[in-house]
């Protein structure tokens, strides 16, 4: 018996595995085909097409993302950090209405969003913010509440008698957050700004209500793209990007052990 279950756990993580992989395996193979036409011919296979990703069409709309995502993923972080802190921490009236508030947007899809916050800026006559701006606020609310659960989560792990030790010891309140909690929590609150990163780095359903057309992401360059091309050079840009955002979850968890939050621990 327990070796069917064993076996039965193998074959299901193959199979997710599998399911998981072998379209980006796809990509890739796609991103080496040696005509412009994707093909699949591993002995003839190039990289010559990594090339063309360096255009300035390509660049251009690279870098906005990243800015991007690093304003979002900032924001998200300092305030993520602070609601979690007066609304878990330090349990203030009306803790939990507003911890369903932070985690409200979770509940509405993204289009939805979209067209209420293009519909909202429109109603104020604030047009003129469409673009980078309103991409980092828009993002900013979307991802907020993943690090709140982040950050909620791991000072839900902490351990209360560190903070009073310190107080104990002569550290005032700014102190004892500053050089016990926050390091604490470092782990939960990097994890949460990494899913920022990501989510705002990858955003297609709520960006492509805000771009405008000299403020294009890189997913909605790549969508528009696609309208009139499929070729060797859209798998290349995908591939790098892939390889972008790993770097990126592996500079995060080399900072402050993204996979330990993940798993309910901190480092």
């Amino acid at each position: 018996m327990n070796r069917l279950i064993s076996a039965s756990y193998w074959v299901a993580l193959a199979t997710v595995l599998a399911f998981i992989t072998l379209p980006l395996l796809v990509v890739v193979a796609a991103s080496l085909s040696p005509t412009a036409d994707i093909t699949f011919l591993p002995w003839e296979w190039t990289a010559k097409w990594y090339g063309e990703i360096v255009a300035q069409r390509w660049l251009q709309p690279f870098w906005l993302s990243v800015r991007i995502a690093l304003a979002v993923s900032a924001i998200s972080g300092v305030i993520g950090m602070l609601a979690a802190y007066f609304v878990v921490y330090e349990k203030i009236p009306g803790s939990d209405a507003l911890m369903a508030a932070i985690l409200s947007p979770l509940s509405v899809p993204q289009i939805v969003k979209g067209v209420a916050i293009v519909l909202f800026i429109s109603m104020i006559g604030l047009q003129s913010v469409l673009g980078t701006q309103a991409l980092i606020a828009a993002h900013s609310v979307l991802a907020l509440p993943f690090v709140v659960r982040m950050v909620a989560t791991s000072i839900a792990n902490f351990d209360g008698n560190l903070y009073r030790a310190g107080q104990i010891l002569g550290a005032n309140r700014w102190q004892c957050a500053r050089f016990i909690l926050l390091p604490a929590v470092k782990p939960g609150l990097l994890s949460g700004m990494t899913f920022a990163f990501i989510i705002s780095f990858n955003n297609i359903p709520l960006s492509v209500f805000l771009v405008r057309p000299v403020d294009t992401t890189l997913p909605i360059t790549v969508i528009n793209y696609l309208e009139y091309s499929l070729d060797p050079v859209m798998a290349a840009v995908n591939v790098a990007s892939m390889a972008f955002i790993l770097a990126v979850i592996l500079t995060f968890e080399k900072l402050g052990g993204f996979s330990a939050q993940l798993h309910g621990g901190s480092k």
